[in-house]
């Protein structure tokens, strides 16, 4: 942490002092004990100095903060070793899980695939089978419209044939057709005509029945004057015969 990391160059002491303690304090190989070690020989090795004795007092003081520094980030890394060890363990088990999760769904995927491939094999078995069918019902199939193509060409010659004579009745039938209809006009003509003479005939034999009843009311009323006649003729003998015998 830099916040708790001592700036040596705040003492006064000799630049060899300094920077050796700088080399040290970055690379941290060394034990605190190791450390102290090396500024005491370094110490003993400089001239007494009253005021490098006071400022070692200083710099020792705080050696002991960095060494108390140096042992709470040991004891800081150490939970990191126990932590990264115990993350270490359990990725390895995880690992291993994994890596027998993964060799049982690879067999089971060989497995699978084992028997998908026995499966394909008999599909295509079959399908073979069936498309070497299906070749056969084609050729069999083209071997039979072909005949039909054939046969179907003569059906076809016999149909232009046959309408061929066809449109030669169909044109002799229109021409009869149209002779008919003139035959028939001409009939229609005859039959307006008839009809009119029959109306005629109608009338006439209504005029004839009017006639005869005439002639039969003028026999009776000629029968009546008639017996009349002959009733008046017969008094009249009667009185004339009366008349005579009265007379004789």
């Amino acid at each position: 942490m830099q916040s708790n990391e001592i700036k040596v160059t705040s003492f006064r002491v000799s630049q060899e002092v300094k920077e050796h303690i700088q080399r040290l304090t970055e690379q941290r190989q060394l034990s605190t004990n190791q450390l102290f070690e090396q500024l005491i020989t370094l110490a003993d090795q400089q001239t007494p100095d009253p005021l490098i004795v006071e400022e070692n007092a200083a710099l020792e003081a705080s050696l002991n903060q960095v060494l108390a520094l140096f042992h709470e980030r040991a004891t800081r890394l150490e939970f990191q070793q126990k932590e990264h060890e115990r993350v270490n363990t359990r990725y390895k088990n995880t690992v291993q899980d994994l890596e027998q999760s993964v060799i049982l769904e690879a067999e089971r995927l060989q497995e699978e695939y084992e028997q998908k491939v026995v499966s394909h094999e008999s599909e295509l078995t079959q399908l073979k089978d069936q498309i070497n069918q299906l070749i056969t019902e084609k050729k069999i199939a083209e071997e039979t419209l072909e005949t039909e193509r054939d046969s179907f060409k003569e059906e076809l010659k016999d149909q232009k044939r046959t309408v061929f004579h066809l449109e030669g009745e169909l044109k002799t039938l229109e021409q009869e057709r149209s002779q008919l209809n003139r035959q028939n006009q001409n009939l229609m003509d005859s039959l307006d005509e008839l009809k009119a003479r029959t109306r005629r005939s109608d009338q006439l034999e209504e005029e004839n029945q009017k006639l005869h009843l005439e002639v039969q009311l003028l026999r009776r009323e000629k029968e009546t004057f008639e017996n009349r006649l002959q009733e008046q003729v017969e008094l009249a003998v009667l009185r004339e015969r009366n008349k005579q015998s009265e007379s004789d």
